[in-house]
């Protein structure tokens, strides 16, 4: 049931039809060269996503410092 269930979401391909699958055919799926592109393909995307965060973290620090250092010039 686990396989299927991540055939299912990695294949788009129905419950249904994955839990009638042969397990064989699914474990090909899994170690096939589609699967592994589609992997290498997320882990860009996800690398993609933790560099804007970390550049907006950068943002938002700087920003900080900015409104720090007006308010002790405003004091001043």
């Amino acid at each position: 049931m686990n396989q299927a269930s991540s055939l299912s979401i990695y294949s788009h391909t129905s419950l249904t039809e994955a839990l009638s699958m042969p397990v064989s055919d699914v474990n090909k799926f899994f170690k096939g060269k589609p699967f592994e592109d589609w992997k290498k393909g997320r882990e860009s995307e996800i690398k993609t996503q933790i560099a804007i965060v970390n550049r907006l973290n950068g943002v938002i620090s700087a920003c900080g410092i900015v409104a720090k250092t007006i308010a002790n010039s405003v004091r001043k």
